[in-house]
């Protein structure tokens, strides 16, 4: 083999980063993109360019961010708007997977069912908040019941499509191997469709969050929803920014939950993911 032949691979092992650097390089992006954002907002604010009143300076934030969790009555409604999300995410997850497993394999239901399907898609679902608190009333299962209406749709609509592309071929396969119609559907359709589910769980899970959090903000009596609602009534900015950055908090570390549950379940997804990047 030739100088010349091994150039090419030579400079391609030159310009690629090393391996430490591409398995740290989100990390260290994520960090930089956060002080980017920060001197950002100090400038914004010390500059005059966004008033104090609607955007407090970072310190003034934490400060309160600290405060807030000192006080014993906010652990009370961090834990109602948890218990909201929690229970709507895992009942909207039953109801989005079970109804697109029966229109992912059942082409006359999907035909009849689409048409109300994308119509309540399309409803914007804060209007549904004051008939479920009609309804069920001011507790949690009225947010209950908007996080599940919110968060149910893409599960429906990732299970679908997922069972949809399933190869004909390769059922037929499982058919001549004498497979039942239950190890088809779970051995071959479902390990199919997993990668397209688990896009429909991430998307599900934030959108559960936000259900919970207009439902509180339409009427609750508890909640991290009304404490952002108190807060805004009384001009504590820096409050409302502070129980904000919670509720992020929160969505970071429920998403990080279910992507570490898709790697462990999708594992060969998430192996090619990584074969790529190398």
């Amino acid at each position: 083999m030739t100088i010349d032949t091994l150039a090419p691979e030579t400079a391609e092992a030159t310009d690629s980063p090393p391996r430490g650097w591409r398995r740290f390089r989100g990390a260290i992006g994520a960090v930089a993109l956060f002080g980017l954002i920060l001197g950002v907002w100090i400038w914004a604010v010390e500059s005059g360019a966004v008033h104090r009143v609607i955007l407090p300076p970072p310190g003034d934030v934490a400060i309160a961010l600290f405060a807030t969790f000192g006080e014993g009555f906010f652990y009370h409604h961090l834990w109602v708007t948890l218990q909201e999300v929690l229970v709507g995410f895992f009942i909207g997850v039953l109801l989005g997977f079970s109804l697109g497993a029966i229109l992912g394999t059942w082409a006359l239901a999907r035909e009849i069912a689409m048409p109300y399907i994308v119509a309540f898609q399309g409803l914007p679902k804060i209007v549904l908040a004051p008939v479920f608190i009609t309804a069920f009333g001011f507790g949690m299962t009225s947010k209950i019941a908007m996080a599940i209406a919110i968060s149910f749709f893409p599960l429906l609509i990732n299970t679908m499509s997922g069972l949809m592309t399933v190869d004909p071929e390769s059922i037929q396969l499982m058919r001549s191997l004498t497979a039942s119609k239950r190890d088809i559907f779970f051995k071959l359709s479902v390990m199919h469709a997993m990668p397209s589910i688990f896009a429909g769980v991430k998307t599900s899970l934030t959108l559960a969050l936000v259900g919970a959090i207009v439902g509180e903000f339409v009427g609750a009596r508890s909640g991290l929803g009304f404490l952002l609602n108190s807060y805004s009534y009384q001009l504590q900015v820096d409050r409302v920014w502070a129980i904000t950055i919670v509720l992020a908090t929160i969505g970071i570390i429920l998403y990080i939950g279910i992507e570490y549950a898709e790697k462990k379940v999708v594992f060969w997804s998430a192996q090619r993911a990584v074969e790529a990047g190398m």
